[in-house]
């Protein structure tokens, strides 16, 4: 009976992710903010900004993980607002420049993703042969750690990435804190070969190794490890996920993909980025982003959709239903490039927008560029998904 159940509710939950466009849409207006048992989703685009905006009350939940992950320390991502949180935040800024993406960032994923497709032959797996290999290869080059074996090290950064952020799974969490283990002893080695064998190279890893030479706070040998492991989590999944996304909706329109191969024949990057934009809201990394409601709140106050979020309730901003909802998205179901920044969630929103939106908003339309590029592009099947990540999408090009 037990099993039978659990068969019931896997298949409930296969159904309720093909369908949670609609079942948005039907909250959005029947029920746009609901708690159940400990637990609580708000869909509407104001509401799901007051959730992220108030951070002092909607608290990260990621700490006792990333503890698990660092073996004992946390990572910004983690951290509440405090002196600390500034003081990470601050440094790695320092660390890793805005400054760097015309400069460093783009030219290497431009080049770095024209030689892999001009040495594919024609045919390839954008997944496992390009959008993977491409920011794995940009930590290697920008942050100074290619990693022991690059296709282990990007295994290793997607499943410590789903460890994080999606639901419990004991399988999952196991192999992840065996990859955190072999990661955080990959990095621990590489901090100390480049304090014993310096080089002369403009990357992170020797920017940080500056500052703490300088005697800046929080940039122990453990602090740097720390937060090079949280940022290539942060990397490598989302950006192949994102490009992988992007090329596939171009796929399913015909008629956007002619109007964006001309873009990136042309060299309009400004408008690349709006096509990732768009597929994105359209095809969402993730349903939405999780909280901690740290006391009783009411969400919405004021309004006929008020509701009493209780202290302790674990809280899904639904960050996919924000960017569908009518309200304040123009045509939410039609693919327009003119929409403000404003309308896009993909990295978050407040205190934990993603650190590295910047740069991703380089490196995928980057990616996405190098393939749009080519000529008689054609997708060969379908792409093919491993919850929560694409794992294949095949395609040709060229003669």
């Amino acid at each position: 009976m037990a099993n039978i159940s659990k068969t019931v509710q896997e298949k409930l939950t296969q159904w309720a992710l093909a369908h949670l466009d609609g079942i948005f849409a039907v909250l959005r207006i029947v029920k746009p903010n609901v708690v159940f048992k400990d637990n609580a989703l708000v869909t509407r685009f104001e509401d799901v900004t007051e959730v992220l905006n108030r951070d002092w009350i909607f608290k990260v939940p990621y700490a006792e993980k990333m503890d698990k992950v660092t073996n004992g320390s946390n990572f910004f991502l983690g951290m509440e607002n405090t002196e600390q949180y500034t003081r990470d935040v601050s440094n790695m800024r320092i660390a890793a420049r805005r400054e760097d993406i015309p400069e460093i960032i783009k030219p290497f994923v431009d080049q770095t993703s024209e030689e892999i497709l001009s040495s594919a032959n024609g045919k390839m797996d954008v997944v496992q042969q390009l959008s993977r290999v491409v920011p794995t290869r940009l930590i290697g080059k920008y942050f100074g750690t290619p990693g022991w074996n690059e296709t282990e090290f990007a295994d290793a950064a997607t499943i410590m990435f789903q460890y994080l952020f999606y639901p419990d799974d004991p399988e999952v969490e196991k192999k992840a804190l065996q990859a955190a283990e072999q990661t955080r002893n990959y990095l621990d080695q590489a901090i100390t070969d480049r304090k014993t064998n310096p080089v002369n190279t403009d990357d992170v890893l020797n920017r940080c190794l500056k500052l703490q030479a300088a005697g800046m706070p929080g940039m122990t040998d453990l602090d740097i490890r720390n937060n090079l492991i949280g940022l290539i989590i942060g990397a490598i999944p989302t950006t192949s996920k994102c490009a992988a996304v992007t090329l596939n909706h171009l796929f399913n329109n015909p008629e956007l993909m002619v109007e964006a191969q001309q873009a990136a024949r042309a060299n309009e990057d400004d408008k690349l980025i709006q096509f990732v934009q768009e597929s994105l809201r359209l095809n969402p990394f993730a349903a939405g982003i999780q909280r901690v409601c740290a006391e009783d709140y009411v969400v919405a106050k004021g309004t006929l959709r008020s509701t009493k979020i209780p202290k302790g309730a674990r809280v899904l901003a639904a960050t996919q239903s924000a960017m569908m909802d009518g309200r304040k998205i123009k045509k939410p179901k039609e693919f327009h490039l003119d929409r403000p920044a404003h309308n896009y969630m993909h990295f978050g929103f407040g205190l934990h927008t993603c650190f590295g939106q910047y740069i991703n908003l380089t490196q995928i339309p980057g990616i996405v560029k190098a393939v749009l590029k080519q000529t008689n592009l054609r997708r060969v099947s379908e792409m093919k998904v491993e919850e929560p990540f694409p794992v294949s999408l095949e395609i040709e090009y060229g003669n």
